[in-house]
C-alpha cells in the first residue's frame, strides 16, 4: 500500500491527467443515455400474466393504449365543427406509423361499422365515412350508434356530450414521451372554446412519468451543492469542500458512462440513482478526508520545522496505509451487495445494482489513485485552516451526547431500542404492498385530472384482456366458446369498475339482431356454427378485412375480450384478474383454456413479484455484507454486529412507511436497498478505528473518544450529507417518487448512523467481541471525561 501510494504522489500529474482524460472520454457516452419507460422492465418476464400480455401484443397487437376523449362545452358532440374536429384528430392517429390501425376505435374510426340487414342481406358500412353536414344526417349517425350497444359508453357517452378515441401503440424502444408528442401532435390543433380534450391511457401516464423523471438534471446539481456546503460546515475547510466533490462527480460520470457503454436502460425509478452514488463517494472521500487531516496534525506537532510539503507526503501515505484497507472492504461490500441484484428478473432493479456497483467500485479506484494525487499537489494545510478544522461546532457537541449516551447509559440505550422495535413493527404491520402509475403523482397534474374524467365520463382509460384460445382453427366461431365469451361479459358487467367491455361475440349479437329484423329478442350470439360462419361471411363482403383484428386472430383459434377498466390500482387488478379467471374457467367448454394478461394487468405481475423479490433482494445485500465482513474481520460475529444497523435502517424504513401510508412499490422497494449499501460502510469504519485505537498504547478511554470523535464524527457528517442531498426531492412538486425517495433516504441516512453509534458502539463495548479488544482486559480504573468530548 505504501509504495503505491508513494507512486501515486510521484506521478501525481500523469495520475490527474490520465483520470481526466478517461473521464472526458467516458463523458462522451452519456450523451447516449436516455430514461426510456418500458413497462418490461418492470415485471418478471417469467410470470404468467406477462406471459400472457406478450402473446396477446405478439396476436392481436395491444400493447400500450391511448386515450383521447373530446367533449362538447356546449350541446353534445353530434355537432357539425365537433364532428369535423373529430375526424381529424382520427385521421392523424390512425396515419402515425407508431399506432396499430386496426386497434383505433372512434366515431370516425374505419373499423367502426353501422351493420344493418335487408332482404338481400348485410349491409355494413363505416360509421361516419363522412361528416355530416346537416340535421338529417346528424340524426342517422345518432341512429347507427344507438342501434349497436357495443358502442354505449365506448363511442358516445350517456349525455352525448363526450366521445372515445381508443389507439393502441407500439413500443418503439425510444420511450414513451415520443408517443406522447404525436397524440398531442394529432389533438392540439383542435383544442378550442368549443370542445374540452382528455388525453389518458397507460402510455400517456408513463410519458409523464419520463418527463418529471428528467428534473434530475436539476436536482443533481443541487444536490452536489448542499452535499458541499454541509462537507464545508462541518470541516470549515476549501478542501472539505473540493475533494469530496471531485471524487463524487467523476464516479457519477464513470457510472453513467458504464451504464451507457453496456447499452442497459435507465429508466425512471433508477433516475434518483446517481445522487445515491454521489452520497456513497463523497462519503468515502469524507472518511478520507477526516483521516488526512487528523495524520497532518500528528505529524505537524511532532515535527514543527520540517517542509510542510513532506508532511503532507508522509500524512497522505499514513492516512492511506491506515484507512486504505477499510475503505476497500466498505467499498467491496458494498459494490457486491449491489451486483448481487443482477440475478433479479425485473430489469429496473437489475439496472439500480449495476449502476450503483459501478459507483462505489469507481469512487474506491479514485481515491486510491486519483485523490491522493491531487491532495499531494494541493497546498498543505496551513495553521488557520487546521485550527478551524479542530474548531468545538455543533457536530461536537452533538458527538459528545452520543458518546456519554453509550459510555454511561446502555440501559436507556436498551430500552429506547426495543420501543423502537415495537413502533416500527406496528407500522409495518400496516405497510400495504400495491401499486399504481397514477399514484405516482398528486396535486392538480393535468394528467390525473384527464384520467379521472376520461374515467367517469366513458368506459376507462385502462385496458385489460382475457385471451380465450381453443386450440383449434374456428374454434371460436363454436356457439358454445361465444356464450361463454358472453357470460363472462355480462359477469364482469356486474364491477362497477368495468366500464366496458367487447368482444367478437358482441358484433355477431348485432349481425343476429341486423339479420332479424333488429328484432330486441334477437340480440343474441347464434345458435349454430354455420350460422356465425355465414354471418362473418356476408359481413366480409362489405366490411374491411382487418375489423376484428383486434378481437380474432386469423384462424379463428384465438379471441380475446377487451375490458375497460376505471382503476389501476394492484389491489382493484389482481381482485379481478383473479375472479375472471376463475369464473372463466367454470364457463368455458372443456379444452378451452383463457388467461389473463396485457393492458395494465402486467403491474400484477409486479404486485405478486414485489413482496418475494423484496424480501429476497434485501437479505441477498444482507448476507453479502455479512459473509465479507465476517471474513474480513474473521470473526462470525463480527458479520452479525455490523448488521445490526443495517436491519435497524429497513426496519425503520418500512414501518415509517407503513405509519405514513406509503406502498411498498417499485420505487419504495429501492430505497431499502440504497440504505443497506450505506449504512454497512458506517459500522464498517467505525469497527475499524475502534479496533486500531483499543489496540494501540493508549488507555482505554482515550481510544475511544479518538475512535468517536474521527469515524464517529465522520459518519455523521456523512449521513447528514447525503440527507440533505435526497432531502431536496421532497420540493419536487406533483411527483411522489421523488418525495417518498427524499423523506426515506433522508429517514434512513438518520437512523443508520444513530444506530451505529449508539447501538452498534453499546453492544462492541458490552460483549467487547476478540476481534476488537483481541482480549484486552476490561479497564476499570476509569469513567468517560466527557469534557474531552
Amino acid at each position: 500500500m505504501t509504495m503505491w501510494i508513494n507512486l501515486m504522489i510521484r506521478y501525481r500529474y500523469w495520475v490527474m491527467g490520465a483520470v481526466l482524460a478517461v473521464t472526458v472520454g467516458l463523458m462522451s457516452q452519456i450523451g447516449h443515455l436516455q430514461i426510456i419507460v418500458s413497462s418490461d422492465n418492470m415485471v418478471p418476464q417469467s410470470n404468467h400474466y406477462v406471459r400472457t400480455g406478450n402473446e396477446i401484443e405478439s396476436v392481436f397487437g395491444h400493447k400500450y393504449t391511448v386515450a383521447i376523449a373530446v367533449t362538447a362545452t356546449h350541446g353534445t358532440i353530434y355537432q357539425t365543427p365537433i364532428l369535423e374536429k373529430i375526424k381529424r384528430i382520427t385521421a392523424r392517429i390512425t396515419n402515425d406509423p407508431m399506432v396499430i390501425k386496426s386497434s383505433v376505435t372512434g366515431l370516425a374510426a374505419r373499423k367502426v361499422k353501422a351493420i344493418e340487414g335487408n332482404a338481400e342481406g348485410m349491409i355494413v358500412n363505416s360509421l361516419m365515412d363522412k361528416v355530416p353536414q346537416d340535421q338529417p344526417g346528424i340524426d342517422a349517425l345518432k341512429k347507427a350508434v344507438a342501434s349497436n350497444p357495443v358502442y354505449d359508453d365506448l363511442l358516445v357517452s350517456k349525455d352525448q356530450k363526450t366521445t372515445l378515441i381508443v389507439a393502441d401503440v407500439k413500443d418503439t424502444g425510444k420511450g414513451m414521451q415520443v408517443i406522447d408528442q404525436a397524440v398531442r401532435a394529432a389533438v392540439d390543433p383542435e383544442r378550442d372554446g368549443s370542445v374540452e380534450i382528455a388525453l389518458g391511457g397507460q402510455s400517456i401516464v408513463l410519458a409523464q412519468l419520463e418527463k418529471f423523471s428528467a428534473r434530475m438534471a436539476f436536482f443533481l446539481p443541487l444536490a452536489l451543492l448542499i452535499i458541499g456546503l454541509i462537507h464545508y460546515e462541518a470541516f470549515r475547510t476549501f478542501q472539505a469542500l473540493l475533494l469530496p466533490l471531485v471524487t463524487a462527480i467523476i464516479a457519477v460520470i464513470w457510472s453513467l458512462s458504464s451504464l451507457a457503454v453496456l447499452k442497459q436502460p435507465m429508466d425512471v425509478f433508477n433516475a434518483t440513482t446517481p445522487i445515491l452514488i454521489l452520497a456513497i463517494a463523497a462519503g468515502h472521500a469524507v472518511q478520507v478526508l477526516k483521516r488526512y487531516y487528523e495524520e497532518y496534525g500528528k505529524l505537524k506537532d511532532a515535527s514543527p520545522g520540517k517542509d510542510p510539503k513532506e508532511l503532507s507526503r508522509l500524512a497522505i501515505v499514513a492516512t492511506m496505509t491506515r484507512i486504505g484497507p477499510v475503505m476497500a472492504v466498505a467499498c467491496t461490500v458494498a459494490a457486491l451487495g449491489f451486483f448481487s441484484l443482477y440475478i433479479f428478473e425485473i430489469k429496473s432493479v437489475q439496472t439500480f445494482g449495476i449502476l450503483t456497483g459501478i459507483g462505489v467500485l469507481s469512487a474506491m479506484v479514485l481515491e486510491f489513485t486519483f485523490i491522493p494525487a491531487m491532495r499531494s499537489a494541493l497546498k498543505p494545510p496551513g495553521d488557520k485552516e487546521r485550527r478551524r478544522e479542530q474548531e468545538r461546532t455543533l457536530w461536537d457537541r452533538l458527538l459528545g451526547g452520543i458518546y456519554h449516551l453509550v459510555l454511561q447509559r446502555r440501559g436507556a440505550i436498551t430500552l429506547i431500542t426495543v420501543a423502537f422495535l415495537v413502533c416500527v413493527s406496528f407500522g409495518g404491520y400496516l405497510l400495504k404492498s400495491e401499486s399504481s402509475t397514477k399514484q405516482l403523482f398528486y396535486g392538480s397534474q393535468q394528467i390525473i385530472i384527464d384520467d379521472n374524467n376520461i374515467n367517469a365520463r366513458m368506459a376507462g382509460s385502462n385496458t385489460i384482456y382475457l385471451m380465450v384460445d381453443t386450440g383449434v382453427d374456428d374454434g371460436i366461431k363454436n356457439p358454445a366458446v361465444l356464450q361463454a365469451m358472453e357470460k363472462v361479459q355480462d359477469h364482469l358487467a356486474q364491477d362497477p369498475l368495468v366500464g366496458k367491455t367487447v368482444s367478437l361475440a358482441d358484433f355477431l349479437k348485432r349481425m343476429n339482431q341486423a339479420m332479424n329484423a333488429d328484432s330486441s329478442s334477437s340480440y343474441r350470439v347464434p345458435t349454430s356454427s354455420d350460422l356465425v360462419a355465414q354471418y362473418l361471411l356476408l359481413y366480409s363482403n362489405s366490411g374491411d378485412p382487418g375489423d376484428f383484428d383486434s378481437y380474432v386472430d386469423y384462424g379463428y383459434r384465438k379471441a380475446v375480450i377487451q375490458i375497460f377498466y376505471k382503476s389501476d390500482l394492484t389491489t382493484d387488478l389482481v381482485a379481478i384478474a383473479k375472479q375472471t379467471q376463475e369464473y372463466a374457467a367454470s364457463v368455458f367448454p372443456q379444452g378451452v383454456e383463457t388467461s389473463i394478461g396485457g393492458g395494465v394487468i402486467p403491474t400484477v405481475a409486479l404486485h405478486e413479484e414485489m413482496v418475494r423479490s423484496k424480501v429476497l433482494n434485501i437479505l441477498q445485500i444482507l448476507g453479502c455484507v455479512f459473509l465479507l465482513t465476517s471474513l474480513v474481520f474473521r470473526s462470525p460475529l463480527a458479520g452479525l454486529l455490523i448488521l445490526t444497523p443495517l436491519v435497524a435502517t429497513v426496519f425503520a424504513n418500512f414501518g415509517f412507511m407503513g405509519l405514513a401510508g406509503i406502498p411498498l412499490n417499485i420505487p419504495t422497494a429501492l430505497v431499502s436497498a440504497m440504505a443497506v449499501g450505506i449504512a454497512a460502510d458506517y459500522a464498517i469504519y467505525l469497527a475499524y478505528r475502534l479496533r486500531e485505537e483499543l489496540r494501540s498504547d493508549l488507555p482505554e478511554k482515550e481510544a475511544i473518544r479518538r475512535a468517536f470523535m474521527s469515524a464517529g464524527k465522520a459518519t455523521i457528517f456523512v449521513s447528514t450529507a447525503v440527507a440533505g442531498g435526497f432531502g431536496l426531492l421532497v420540493t419536487s412538486w406533483g411527483f411522489t417518487v421523488h418525495v417518498w425517495m427524499g423523506l426515506l433516504i433522508s429517514l434512513a441516512m438518520v437512523v443508520s448512523a444513530f444506530s451505529t453509534l449508539t447501538v452498534f458502539a453499546s453492544l462492541i463495548l458490552t460483549l467487547r467481541p476478540k476481534f476488537i479488544f483481541n482480549g484486552k482486559a476490561r479497564d476499570l480504573s476509569w469513567k468517560p471525561d466527557l469534557s474531552q468530548a
